[in-house]
Formats: C-alpha cells, sequence, structure tokens
C-alpha cells in the first residue's frame, strides 16, 4: 500500500491537534503540526499578528514559510515509504493545491479529515482560553479566528467531516472515525 499523508485541517481551535494528537499516539505515525512552525522553519508567531499591517504581513509570510517546508517534509517522507500526520488549517485552496502536489510527488496517498465544532462566539472565546495554557503557537484572540474564518474556502479535496465536541467523547468518536477513514482504500 502507499504511504499515506494524513491530513488533520478546519478553522483554528477546531480541535486539529487534539484530533492529530490521539490519532499519531494510536498509530505511531510522525505528527507535524503546523502551530509549531518555529520549531522547524521560520521565526516566532507576532505576539499579536492584528496589531499593524507589518505584524500581519509578517505573519503571512511565516505561515508561507512553514507551508513550504511542511510540504517538502510531507513529500520526502513519503518518497521514503514513511506516513505520517500534518495539522494546519488549509484556509486557501492554494495552499491545498500545494499539499496535493507534494502528496503526488511523493508517490502517497491523500487522506483529509476536517474538524469542525459549533463555533459561537462564546464557544471560541472558551476554546482560545484553553488553548492558551497548553499550545505555543496558533489562533491567540477572536478577531484572529474571525479572521481566519472570513477567507476560508472550504475543503476542496476528497476529505471526511468530524465533529470536534463533547469533550473526551467527542474526541474519542471522532478519532475512530478518522482511523476507520485511514484503513479504506
Amino acid at each position: 500500500m502507499k504511504p499515506t499523508a494524513a491530513v488533520v485541517c478546519g478553522l483554528p481551535t477546531s480541535g486539529k491537534t487534539t484530533l492529530a494528537r490521539e490519532i499519531a499516539r494510536r498509530t505511531g505515525l510522525h505528527l507535524i503540526d503546523f502551530d509549531a512552525g518555529e520549531l522547524f522553519s521560520t521565526y516566532p508567531q507576532e505576539p499579536n499578528p492584528y496589531a499593524s499591517e507589518e505584524s500581519k504581513a509578517r505573519e503571512t509570510s511565516r505561515a508561507r514559510i512553514i507551508y513550504t517546508v511542511m510540504h517538502a517534509a510531507v513529500e520526502a517522507n513519503l518518497k521514503e515509504g514513511r506516513s505520517l500526520i500534518i495539522t494546519a488549517t488549509y484556509s486557501r485552496h492554494a495552499s491545498q493545491d500545494f499539499l496535493k502536489a507534494a502528496v503526488e510527488h511523493g508517490g502517497g496517498r491523500l487522506k483529509m479529515a476536517l474538524c469542525k465544532y459549533g463555533d459561537t462566539e462564546a464557544e471560541i472565546k472558551r476554546r482560545i482560553r484553553s488553548r492558551s495554557r497548553k499550545y505555543r503557537g496558533g489562533c491567540r484572540s477572536l478577531e484572529h479566528y474571525l479572521d481566519d474564518r472570513a477567507r476560508w474556502a472550504g475543503i476542496k479535496l476528497p476529505h471526511i467531516t468530524v465533529r470536534m465536541e463533547g469533550g473526551e467523547r467527542g474526541t474519542k468518536q471522532a478519532v475512530e472515525e478518522v482511523l476507520a477513514y485511514l484503513n479504506m482504500d
């Protein structure tokens, strides 16, 4: 069987990292998380990417660098016959096209899982507060989330959608759905 690039995507705070970490734990696959990008490819995230046009431009540049390095890692791992899991928002079709090309060049197969939840303002704020204690990068404000949601183009590549709601029980159900999907041919 071809090696797999298992991609967990969705808007910020949707549970991508939580889901991907559990899948990696269960499968032993290597996990590359976009929010840890400064650890392997570029400078740290802007403290407030929306403070000015300059900081927003630096954050956009940082994201391009991370996607480039991440996709190179996907292609290289697949060429070596290694499956892996990656997490990123993939809010733009151009990023999805870049991912698809990396998987094709690596000779692998692409399996995408889109994380969703009921993103009311109160729930978004709760998730941002919760994540600020756990994660170094990623969405840090309602403004950031709303900006990402406003430019969200949707996932145009084949994928499944999982709901990341309901605490541990909801996460467990989402993990089982994705594991079943990954085993499909």
